[in-house]
């Protein structure tokens, strides 16, 4: 691990992919992740939102985007209660017959828990005093900010800190972008993992134009390799041999837009024409598979901003990829899309969603 990095359990009731859809079971099981970095934000609800961080390396073999990448794990939640920092012992194997949850690692570590289901950790160096860990130093942050000691209220733009070597690409990537892509409009953009497995995200484009009185509007077209139906599972391969039929691909195509400006952020806005995932309140989750919000294309407030206002944040919410400002799948870990950084999986180009469309026609057309 490197300097800043530290390990995360946290305890979920184990949910099982059935028929597509994701079924929460009533069994508990507590899942460790390594690699971990612990970043902290006041939420909306005026809580304290843990927001961990993990990545794994891998290679990406698209004929467009054919390199080593970087996967960017996200996982954000609020807590209330955080307990004592402690030094555990692996447990007995008599005190495992009375419990499953007892720590059985193969040495002492470091501890605290948040609320009822969430542990940060790291062994324990023999050679070092408790003060100088990692798990201590995120443990004073936490009772600083729950006691009121800090007085920071929420923003809504999330300044990541540079504690592993993938979040440092992301900050000098986005702090200073190469020339091409300087002054442009670019989002941060979150699908939960689970779907990305079959239906990750390949392309990203960003057909910026700038107006005058400091206004940017951006069209962002989204290619998706797949779309899977899943509340309406028997559908799901009619589906895509009618989308075939009709669009000359498998792809999935969503496209939104952003507007900027710089004059008055209040002004910010996202328009999710068709593909808002918020219907009459309610964020609809990844179960979904027909979810068409804001037909009228009015659109909503930007909520969350990485880094800067040129980075705006939204979520991949449904089965058919509609789409917010906010998550509704939160207790899923999510992959991070930051476009444009050196290991990023996705590629980032600037094409009208008409041309896109055109040279899907063409493909077909090539193939007839």
């Amino acid at each position: 691990m490197n300097s800043d990095e530290v390990w995360f359990s946290h305890r979920e009731k184990i949910f099982q992919v059935k028929d597509g859809t994701i079924q929460w079971t009533d069994e508990t099981k507590i899942w460790n992740w390594d690699r971990c970095t612990i970043s902290l934000v006041k939420s909306p609800k005026k809580k304290l939102r843990v927001v961990v961080r993990s990545n794994a390396n891998r290679n990406q073999t698209s004929f467009k985007v054919n390199r080593p990448m970087t996967l960017r794990y996200m996982l954000g939640f609020d807590i209330e209660r955080v307990d004592p920092l402690k030094c555990e012992s692996p447990a007995s194997i008599r005190d495992l017959k009375d419990s499953s949850q007892l720590w059985t690692g193969p040495g002492d570590r470091w501890v605290f828990q948040l609320d009822e289901d969430y542990w940060i950790w790291e062994y324990k160096d023999d050679a070092s005093d408790i003060t100088s860990s990692n798990v201590y130093k995120i443990h004073q942050q936490i009772l600083e900010n729950l006691s009121g000691a800090k007085q920071d209220g929420f923003s809504e733009v999330f300044n990541l800190q540079p504690k592993s070597l993938s979040d440092r690409m992301v900050i000098d990537h986005l702090r200073s972008p190469p020339g091409s892509l300087k002054d442009r409009i670019i989002p941060t953009i979150y699908q939960p993992a689970v779907d990305g497995l079959k239906n990750y995200l390949r392309e990203v484009h960003c057909a910026q134009k700038d107006l005058d009185g400091g206004i940017s509007e951006v069209e962002v077209t989204l290619i998706f390799n797949n779309e899977e139906l899943r509340k309406h599972r028997l559908l799901d391969l009619p589906y895509r041999e009618l989308r075939r039929l009709i669009y000359s691909r498998d792809s999935d195509v969503e496209s939104f837009k952003i507007i900027i400006d710089r004059s008055n952020r209040q002004n910010n806005r996202f328009i999710f024409k068709n593909i808002h995932s918020i219907i009459d309140g309610k964020n609809n989750d990844l179960n979904e598979d027909s979810i068409h919000g804001d037909p009228e294309g009015i659109g909503c407030a930007i909520s969350y901003y990485l880094i800067d206002y040129s980075h705006p944040v939204i979520f991949v919410n449904t089965s058919n990829h509609a789409m917010a400002e906010h998550d509704a799948n939160q207790k899923l870990w999510k992959w991070e899309y930051v476009p444009g950084v050196v290991d990023s999986p996705v590629l980032l180009a600037s094409k009208t969603r008409k041309e896109i469309d055109e040279e899907f026609d063409r493909g077909q057309a090539k193939e007839e």
